[in-house]
This record gives structure tokens, C-alpha cells and sequence, in this order.
């Protein structure tokens, strides 16, 4: 059997290379091995740094040896490159550029070593990861550096002195605990100074069509505007602090949207872009009463990726394997638009602003339709 050799190796990369395992014998999980072209058992597959049109990562079939030393020693040797190579005068650049935190291993190696590889990995789109070889005394001094390898953790990029330093074990685990606490936990949402009214209660669950219709669909039949229905997609395990921690972290992101949304006037049309493929007009929209009180004009729920009805959300809408990830539904223009970028709140309120505009919206296939609550069929070696 390949259990053992398996586990063998999962321990031998000490966390960094990810190894899961799947039943596709599990009703829930054979939509996933038939997208994945599983046709014998075991399969063993490698997801890589390269990505589909949908933006998920490539898959691979491992043909080496199924050994624990053979796999492990494959698994480290797919890591991406995911480390930007910095220059010490570059740092302050990198820090501001995007609004994700930062974090920088300050080196004497001319390549990061696999280490660095799968927390980059780990981090990918959440926290932007760099490298600096050989920093010059000056930037030692600025960080309070007095030895390398050394990792600083900047969580606010608006703030390139606000910066914070890895003491811990050169090991995978306190080191992806120290970037989450320090970069993503901790970090600061700010909310929008131009908001005086909130677009909508709270972020709801979704496990059943009847959530989905009393989220998204309902509201959209009963309001004379366009409801856009933002639905955020995260793998939550409960049993695990970490994924407990990512879903507060994407909750926090969905409530940030929806408190932040910029005020409309509630009786405004969707104005699909004319330039654009993206949805026309349905018929009948004209018709709405206009004397009937508004309904908000933004929804907001999540599902579980883990879920069936997680798992029938991401293949309706084909969204990327790659979570956190969103999906904008106007259920009254039977449209949709799945979301590509960071998950941060800046970028989401813009994606959503566009998507109520009917920019990147598209026309759905079929109907809003997912199957009831159901167990998820995730198993762990």
C-alpha cells in the first residue's frame, strides 16, 4: 500500500510541500478527481507554479518512484518561485507597492533555500514574500538586523518603519505561525470614511439552495434595482486553528466590502459596458415598482470550499482551485463574474464596484441550483 510511504514523506518535507489525500470513491469528491482525470488508484498528483486560463495551478502526474525519499525529494523540487529578488535601495519600493503585507528573508545565499520556497507558496496572494542577498550594513542597522539568514515581516504597507523580526526555529511551521499572526491576523482594516449607512446586515452562510435563495435570489426578485450577491469561497476545518484563523481573516475581508461599498442611488440600472461582451439588459426590468422600498444593493455570504455546496459554487461558476476565492452573482441578470487578484479589501471593493457597473460580468449557464447540506469528503492521511 502507498499509505505509509506516503505519510513517510509528508513528514520528510516538514510542512513544506503540502501532501492531501482524496477519496474519489466519496460522492462529493468525485467531480474533483473526473476534473483531474483520475482514472486509477493511487494517483498521485503535483500541482505546480503554473496556471490554467482559470487561474487554478496546473496539475501533473508524479511517474517517479513510490518511495517517501523519491517523493519528497520531487515535491521540494516543484516548489515555485514564487520570492521576488530585491536590491536593499528597492526595499521601501516593494513594501509600499501593493496594499498585501510584506515579508523579506535577508540572505547570504544567492537562492532561497525550500524553506522559503513553500512559505512563499503557502503565503501566495495573501503576503507578499522577497529576498535580499547580501544587504548592505546600512539596511542591517535601519531593521535592527545583527545576523543572517534573518526574515522581517512589514504588515503595513503604508509604513515601511513598521517592520518586525523572526527570532524563532529556521522550521516551516513557527515560521508560516509567525507570518500569519504578525501579517494577516493582526492586520488593520480600514473602513471607508464616506459610508454612513450599512448596504446590509452581515456576512451569512451558505449550505443550501435555501440559503442561496434567501441570501441572493429572493432579495433580487423583490427589489426594483439589480442585487449583486458577493459569495467568498474558503476552506474551513474547524478542527484546525489555522483554517479557523484564514476564515476569520476572509470574513473580516467580506465584512470590510460590504460596510465599504460606495453609495448608490437605489433606483440606478446596471449599466452593462457597451464595449464589452458582458450581459444585456433583461427584459422587464423597467417595470420594477419604483414606489417599493429598496432593498440594498450588495449581498454578501461565504460557503465552504470543503462543502458540497462549496464544491457545486466552484464548478458552477468555474472558479479557481487557488482559496480564498469570490464569486459576484446578479441573480436577476442571471449573470456572474468569478474573482482573480489578492484577497484584500481594497481590491474587492473595486472588483465588486465593476461587477455592479456590469463590467466582467457574464451570462450564466443554467440555473442557480445547489444541492442540499451534505458532508464533505476530505479525508486526511
Amino acid at each position: 500500500t502507498l499509505e505509509p510511504e506516503y505519510e513517510r514523506a509528508a513528514t520528510r518535507t516538514h510542512g513544506v510541500a503540502k501532501f492531501y489525500a482524496v477519496n474519489c470513491d466519496v460522492e462529493s469528491n468525485r467531480g474533483l478527481c473526473a476534473r483531474y482525470n483520475v482514472q486509477g488508484f493511487p494517483t498521485l498528483k503535483v500541482f505546480t507554479e503554473k496556471r490554467t486560463k482559470r487561474g487554478s495551478r496546473r496539475a501533473v502526474d508524479y511517474q517517479g518512484a513510490r518511495k517517501a525519499s523519491a517523493m519528497a525529494k520531487y515535491a521540494r523540487s516543484m516548489l515555485p518561485s514564487l520570492s521576488t529578488k530585491l536590491s536593499a535601495d528597492g526595499l521601501d519600493t516593494f513594501v509600499t507597492g501593493t496594499q498585501l503585507p510584506k515579508a523579506v528573508l535577508l540572505t547570504e545565499r544567492s537562492k532561497p533555500g525550500d524553506l522559503w520556497r513553500g512559505v512563499a507558496a503557502h503565503f501566495d496572494r495573501k503576503v507578499q514574500l522577497a529576498h535580499i542577498v547580501n544587504p548592505d550594513s546600512a539596511t542591517l542597522e535601519r531593521l535592527g538586523v545583527d545576523k543572517l539568514p534573518t526574515i522581517v515581516v512589514f504588515p503595513e504597507h503604508t509604513d515601511p518603519s513598521v517592520a518586525e523580526l523572526y527570532t524563532g526555529e529556521s522550521k516551516y511551521l513557527p515560521l508560516a505561525k509567525f507570518i500569519h499572526a504578525t501579517a494577516i491576523a493582526r492586520k488593520p482594516v480600514r473602513q471607508s470614511k464616506a459610508q454612513t449607512n450599512p448596504v446590509a446586515l452581515d456576512v451569512q452562510q451558505i449550505e443550501t439552495q435555501a440559503d442561496l435563495e434567501r441570501v441572493c435570489i429572493s432579495p433580487a426578485r423583490n427589489s426594483p434595482v439589480p442585487i449583486l450577491c458577493v459569495i467568498g469561497v474558503v476552506a474551513l476545518e474547524p478542527e484546525f486553528e489555522e483554517s479557523r484563523a484564514e476564515h476569520a481573516q476572509v470574513v473580516t475581508v467580506l465584512e470590510s466590502v460590504l460596510s465599504g461599498q460606495r453609495l448608490r442611488s437605489p433606483h440606478a440600472p446596471t449599466q452593462p459596458n457597451s464595449n464589452s461582451d458582458d450581459y444585456d439588459e433583461v427584459e422587464g426590468d423597467s417595470s420594477a415598482d419604483d414606489t417599493s422600498e429598496p432593498s440594498p444593493p450588495l449581498r454578501v455570504a461565504w460557503v465552504n470550499a470543503l462543502s458540497a455546496a462549496g464544491q457545486q459554487v466552484r464548478t458552477m461558476f468555474g472558479l479557481s482551485d487557488d482559496l480564498p476565492t469570490a464569486v459576484a452573482v446578479s441573480p436577476r441578470k442571471h449573470a456572474a463574474a468569478p474573482y482573480h487578484g489578492a484577497f484584500t479589501r481594497a481590491d474587492m471593493l473595486d472588483w465588486a464596484d465593476q461587477c455592479y457597473e456590469g463590467r466582467g460580468m457574464r451570462r450564466i449557464a443554467g440555473e442557480l441550483i445547489i444541492s442540499g447540506k451534505q458532508e464533505a469528503g476530505h479525508d486526511e492521511l
